[in-house]
Parts: structure tokens; sequence; C-alpha cells
């Protein structure tokens, strides 16, 4: 079993709703910058969710993922009606699994995880698009949550050689 190098050092309960609330705008302004898709509400809007999961766990992590794709949803137009409440619940669950990969067996797995967990929930789009839509969106949810992921796993090791807690 692999043990993270640094348990993260607790913080206050207004700290903690300060920070994914700070992280939440930041979803906000990645939620204007769309990832050109068949859905408009594919964009920079995770990166903030996935930073907050490997950085501060599974609570934080999960608020800012949902709240970053409703962010994005509504900037799209809600592209996909009520499903992206659904989404939002989704996006939560890929919070929480990236933070229980990240504590368990690093920053990568914890990533990759949740890239995995998004890529998968295009099946949620079938209801409003139909099964054949599924093959085109994918790509495109797999790239785009490759490259927030990315970006959270960047700012990450930033924090790390900071030693910011």
């Amino acid at each position: 079993m692999v043990y993270p190098t640094a348990m993260p050092a607790k913080i206050s309960r207004e700290r903690q709703i300060a920070e994914v609330a700070i992280f939440s705008a930041l979803s906000a302004v990645g939620a204007m910058i769309p990832i050109p898709s068949p859905i408009g509400s594919i964009a920079l809007d995770s990166f903030p969710g996935y930073f907050m999961a490997i950085w501060r766990g599974s609570w934080s992590g999960a608020t800012v993922c949902a709240i970053g794709h409703l962010l994005s949803a509504f900037r799209a137009g809600l592209p996909l009606g009520h499903i992206h409440l659904a989404v939002a619940l989704l996006m939560a669950g890929v919070g929480i699994l990236t933070a229980i990969l990240k504590k368990r067996l690093g920053v990568i797995v914890g990533l990759t995880g949740g890239v995995a967990l998004n890529t998968i929930g295009g099946v949620l789009a079938v209801p409003v698009y139909g099964w054949g839509f599924l093959p085109i969106i994918t790509p495109f949810l797999l790239v785009a949550s490759i490259v927030n992921a990315a970006v959270a796993g960047i700012i990450y090791k930033a924090f790390e050689k900071l030693k910011w807690s």
C-alpha cells in the first residue's frame, strides 16, 4: 500500500468553505473557456474540482466538481436539460473517486480514475441524444477531462513545491 507523503493539515471549517467558494469561482472562469464539442457544456470548469479533490479531499473536490459542471451547463444554455443535475452528481462522484484514489494510490492514479469516471459519464447524454451519440461525445469528454486533470496536477505539484497547506 502506498501512503501519501504528507497528510493535509487540519483546516478550519470557515477556511474550507472559503476555499470551496474560491475554487468554485475559478470553475466559473474555466466554464467560460469551452472545449469545442457537440455539447457546449464541455469546458475547463473541472480543473478546480480535480485540484480540490487531490489537495483537500473528497468533500471539497465533490462540491467544486458539481458546482463547476452546473456553471458550465448554465453558460452553455443547459443543452441536456434536467440531465445536467445527474451530470453534476456524476461530477461529485468524480471528485470523491479522485480524492479516495489519490489518498490510497497517489496523485496520478487519483486523477486517472477521475478522468475515467468522467469519460464513462457520457452515457448520461443517451436519454437526450440516443446511443449513437455516445461514440461521438466520448472522445471530447476524454480529451477535456485529461486537460482539466493535467492542469489540476500541475497546480498541485506547484503547491507541493511551495509547501502550501
